[in-house]
């Protein structure tokens, strides 16, 4: 849970707390309801201790059986318990999957509270707009819940489509999109970027002689240390295979070129040798490519193990 996550949900705590404290202000509880209350108040804070995944299931029922009780208890003034029943549609939802039996135990318990008035023989005069904006509210829960399952679908598939799955690192198209980002950025007068191409040296020889297993877990130790060695703000991805970029934004031609020969000499100590090829925007993005990718091929052609920079 982020930080703005951590806010709301301690807030909604506040305000229960605080919604309860009202309610016996204004209806003070007497004898057994004085127990009652808490065993509520005791329950919530067993709940709150279980944490923000486990607490929507462990207050759900206890809620619903709560605000039954004070429909029950203030008489004539039962309306005012339908201020809170929301809170037992939205911990429905978050506390079981959009669409299962779980989900409608929200609608069971909001079904019994509509139904409270008639039984307890209330005054009521303002039964029908209760009932009306029960059923508003949680239509309007389900929909807050399809919506939330969609959300997650959709931000999964997006991870799913920009992240290498091996070594986790963003893959060629968000590489891509970061090059456009930071060329946009060039545009609006920041300094130029510079991309980095690093390609592994004889890397065939690895998979042919020790298999893939290794081969695969070289990559994975090659993207992990390039993400721990580069500065705050740039980017490393892979490009494909045995290469992986890294993107350097405000940085130009000598500086970038200290930052690869500077990852190059901390690969060997990984007993890994790369050829690096350094280009800098230059207006651009498919041509940056391809003249990284020309310093990478002249790198290689001139012994390997070495960093080249497009002229």
């Amino acid at each position: 849970m982020d930080g703005r996550g951590r806010v709301f949900y301690f807030a909604s705590w506040a305000g229960m707390a605080l919604g309860l404290l009202l309610q016996a202000q204004r209806f003070p509880p007497q004898g057994l309801e004085v127990l009652l209350y808490a065993f509520f108040v005791l329950w919530a804070l067993w709940a709150l201790r279980r944490g923000p995944k486990v607490a929507p299931r462990l207050l759900l029922h206890p809620l619903g059986a709560y605000l039954l009780f004070e429909m029950w208890r203030v008489g004539e003034n039962w309306p005012l318990v339908g201020l809170f029943i929301p809170a037992l549609y939205l911990l429905a939802g978050f506390a079981y999957p959009p669409w299962s039996l779980g989900h409608l135990l929200g609608a069971f318990w909001g079904g019994v509270l509509v139904l409270a008035p008639l039984v307890l023989g209330r005054n009521l005069d303002f039964w029908p707009h209760f009932a009306v904006s029960q059923v508003i509210l949680l239509s309007l829960t389900f929909l807050l819940a399809r919506f939330r399952e969609a959300h997650g679908q959709m931000r999964f598939w997006k991870e799913q489509a920009l992240t290498d799955p091996l070594t986790g690192l963003p893959n060629r198209r968000a590489l891509e999109m970061a090059m456009e980002r930071e060329a946009a950025r060039v545009e609006r007068g920041e300094r130029p970027f510079s991309l980095v191409l690093v390609d592994l040296d004889d890397f065939k020889r690895v998979n042919d002689t020790h298999g893939h297993q290794v081969g695969d877990r070289i990559l994975k130790e090659v993207a992990q240390y390039l993400v721990a060695h580069v500065r705050q703000g740039d980017l490393v991805g892979r490009w494909g295979g045995e290469e992986f970029a890294v993107i350097l934004p405000r940085t130009e031609g000598k500086e970038a070129v200290q930052v690869a020969d500077r990852l190059r000499e901390g690969l060997k100590t990984l007993g890994i040798t790369a050829s690096f090829g350094v280009a800098v925007y230059g207006g651009d993005p498919r041509d940056l490519f391809q003249r990284a990718d020309k310093a990478l091929y002249r790198a290689k052609e001139e012994g390997k193990d070495r960093v080249e920079r497009d002229p």
